[in-house]
């Protein structure tokens, strides 16, 4: 027997450079590999430790004339955590602390500005000296008086990024500082730290959410040459990524526990308005070497869930992340995707099942990409691949064990000689992971080569698996890919039982081959009262449970139906299929 546990791989870093005593403190807290332990050290400093560790990162020259270094994840887009333990401190902080942190966190006006065509944008820089912007030529040279040719491109660049955020995706424009007509970007020398950051601190009143809203604004890089992206590319992707934080911050609050789906939204960006740029690849292998890590476990960070965006626009169109960030103005960001992949128009879905399939298709990257087609990334191939625990079946059996957390995935390899199946776990409870339940399930997944009976799921190499999970509904299982194994369906309803609450749609399962693609639904009490009726219902395809029909908990009255057990006929194609279900209010 084989357990499986979670991995615990370390994070890569980049030494940047060096930083003052007054940082000694910080730097013996800081355990290499952790970006949540530096955010956890930053917190525990005191008030006048943290405003000198602001000033040092907000003065790249004193940086780079002290000795010894800060690590800063690699990769790591911005300086959000700075502003967010700010706004932690600001409301308890000595008066005399607390204007100088503000002035810390203050705009940076430059020598001169410009104004962007739209006339929505104003850009400061220096002509001169350590902060003048430059133009890169094609060997990342900068190039020597280009200081407004690099501005009049910001202010270019920035625009187009809200074209395409406000005007195609919808979202509500970020408001202005206070006494302002214009969005503040300053260009400074960030000798390849963060490519740049959104920054705040007053909250303003009656946002009408439940967390904070900030008006911004903003500083990036002067020419991103030490970066993964260079030059006026690297201006493109900041652009994106960090003005989408200034509409999350300005119209939907601040989610600083959940800062993941702050980063996730952010760099999604980045690729929904440049997508030939891909700065994002170098994040996917970090996260293809942790799907087990819970999906609101990844903060501080967050641009390693740039897939999930990815693939629920492919699935639900461009509206859908618009509608989760609505939702969160009043719910927390799990809760807003369940409800708004529910309530999402012209059909709804269902985010476990989202969850399931999304896990799916990751395993279908790097060389593994043509396997399956449509491929829901246009750039599958290019992107990490997961790399699958493996176990050897030795003799007639195998058996693989683990414990999964809500939001994370496993993928599960059993081979001998050539023949080989590739298994996907998902722990797909929305329910724990709304209340970020730290509990997790237990699965056992066996395979056998014979010695099976009509439990298993028999597969047409000959070989057969069971899966079994100590709670039921929360885990899916999804047979990826082995040789001559056979596509697996459900035969029954799922979840059975239907908890309305937790689950948004109970789905009738329908077998592929059937060639009709409508289908009849009826639901009667035990007393045979009809209490739900469907008729020409659109049967739908999903990667993980196949053809069905769905159900979301409620009768004709548009109310959800009570507790109990209820009888359903499901008719298609000339057939008739009757059976149980049973609802449970809680």
């Amino acid at each position: 027997m084989t357990t499986i546990s979670s991995k615990n791989r370390q994070r890569t870093f980049r030494a940047i450079v060096p930083v003052p005593a007054v940082l000694a403190l910080l730097l013996m807290l800081l355990p290499a590999g952790r970006a949540d332990a530096q955010e956890q050290a930053m917190s525990d400093l005191s008030n006048q430790d943290f405003i000198s560790f602001v000033r040092t990162l907000r003065n790249p020259q004193m940086l780079s004339a002290n000795a010894g270094q800060l690590p800063i994840p690699r990769g790591a887009r911005c300086g959000l955590g700075i502003s967010a333990e700010a706004v932690r401190r600001l409301p308890t902080m000595p008066p005399d602390q607390a204007d100088e942190l503000r002035k810390l966190l203050s705009l940076q006006r430059r020598d001169i500005s410009v104004v962007s065509p739209s006339g929505r944008f104003r850009i400061h820089f220096d002509t001169t000296g350590y902060h003048s912007p430059a133009l890169l030529d094609e060997n990342f040279n900068r190039i020597p008086n280009t200081a407004y040719a690099y501005a009049d491109s910001v202010a270019r660049i920035f625009d187009e990024v809200y074209e395409v955020e406000i005007g195609q995706y919808g979202f509500d424009p970020p408001p202005f500082r206070a006494g302002e007509t214009e969005y503040q970007i300053t260009i400074l020398e960030f000798l390849g730290n963060y490519y740049g950051q959104t920054l705040f601190n007053a909250p303003l009143p009656n946002g009408g959410t439940v967390r904070n809203t900030y008006a911004t604004h903003m500083e990036i890089d002067n020419d991103f040459l030490r970066y993964d992206t260079r030059g006026i590319e690297g201006v493109r992707v900041t652009a994106a990524h960090e003005f989408h934080h200034m509409v999350q911050l300005g119209m939907y609050g601040f989610w600083d526990t959940d800062r993941w789906v702050h980063e996730m939204t952010s760099t999604f960006f980045e690729e929904a308005v440049y997508p030939e740029i891909n700065d994002y690849f170098q994040y996917i292998g970090t996260f293809m070497r942790k799907t087990d890590l819970p999906m609101y476990a990844w903060s501080p960070d967050g641009y390693e869930l740039v897939l999930w965006p990815i693939f629920l626009e492919y699935k639900y169109g461009n509206t859908l992340i618009r509608e989760i960030w609505e939702g969160m103005r009043q719910v927390e960001p799990v809760t807003a995707t369940r409800d708004a992949i529910r309530d999402h128009l012209p059909v709804g879905g269902d985010v476990a099942s989202d969850f399931c399939s999304w896990t799916s298709q990751n395993y279908f990257t790097g060389y593994r990409a043509e396997r399956k087609s449509p491929n829901m990334y246009d750039d599958a191939a290019q992107l990490a691949s997961v790399d699958p625990t493996e176990l050897e079946l030795v003799a007639e059996s195998a058996r693989m064990t683990g414990t999964l957390l809500p939001l994370s995935a496993e993928y599960l390899r059993v081979y001998r000689g050539l023949d080989s199946l590739t298994f996907v776990v998902s722990n797909s409870d929305i329910t724990s992971a709304i209340s970020r339940s730290g509990a997790g399930v237990s699965y056992e997944l066996e395979v056998r080569r014979s010695g099976y009976d009509e439990s298993w799921i028999s597969l047409s190499n000959g070989w057969a698996y069971r899966f079994t999970a100590s709670q039921p509904n929360a885990l899916c299982v999804a047979l990826l890919e082995g040789g001559t194994a056979a596509m697996v369906e459900r035969d029954a309803p799922f979840p059975n039982p239907f908890f309305p609450r937790e689950h948004t749609r109970l789905q009738f399962p329908i077998p592929r081959s059937v060639e009709a693609n409508r289908a009849d639904l009826y639901l009667f009490s035990p007393s045979m009262e009809k209490v739900f009726a469907s008729e020409n219902m659109a049967i739908e395809l999903d990667d993980m449970t196949g053809a069905h029909v769905a159900w979301d908990g409620r009768g004709e009255d548009g109310d959800f139906v009570s507790s109990g057990v209820y009888f359903y006929v499901l008719q298609y194609g000339g057939e008739t299929v009757k059976g149980k279900i049973a609802v449970v209010k809680r």
